[in-house]
């Protein structure tokens, strides 16, 4: 089989929600022929679906040094990024996804935007979270300062 023939086999698989059986045809057509972008991007895709956050980084980013204006490249990075909880690096991966698409007026813009917004959220709740416990720990030891005067002053 030709490294196409595999991929289009991954393809099947990935319709029939077969992801294993996909990254498995997609990597024989990566060591046919490593430097298709797309093979990484199919694969990268399949590792997302089965929460493999680590592998679909590691194959956006081999995508990416194949052909760093892959719009899916980036997209899929960004996703994995987001489960990572490194939101700042998911942020910038998707924000280079949008500006892609936008430049090569490919019609992800929806779904870049959509989870753009949802790793804009996650990480501006972690650092409310961050700021609201600093503020719990200053209100805490600022009652005891007050308790610990009172206390003086009624000795």
């Amino acid at each position: 089989m030709t490294a196409n023939d595999l991929k289009n086999q991954g393809n099947s698989y990935f319709c029939s929600r077969k992801f294993q059986e996909a990254i498995q045809c997609y990597t024989k057509a990566i060591i046919h022929d490593p430097n298709v972008a797309t093979y990484y991007t199919n694969r990268a895709l399949c590792h997302l679906k089965l929460k493999q956050w680590d592998m679909a980084c590691q194959d956006s980013q081999r995508a990416l040094e194949t052909n760093p204006n892959l719009v899916k490249g980036h997209f899929f990075l960004g996703q994995a990024l987001i489960e990572l909880e490194l939101y700042d690096e998911a942020i910038a991966s998707l924000t280079k996804a949008y500006e892609l698409a936008k430049e090569q007026q490919q019609n992800f813009g929806d779904d870049i935007t959509g989870v753009l917004r949802l790793a804009k959220k996650k990480k501006w709740c972690i650092s409310e979270e961050k700021r609201t416990q600093e503020e719990i720990e200053q209100q805490t030891e600022l009652n005891l300062l007050i308790l610990a005067e009172k206390d003086r002053m009624q000795n």
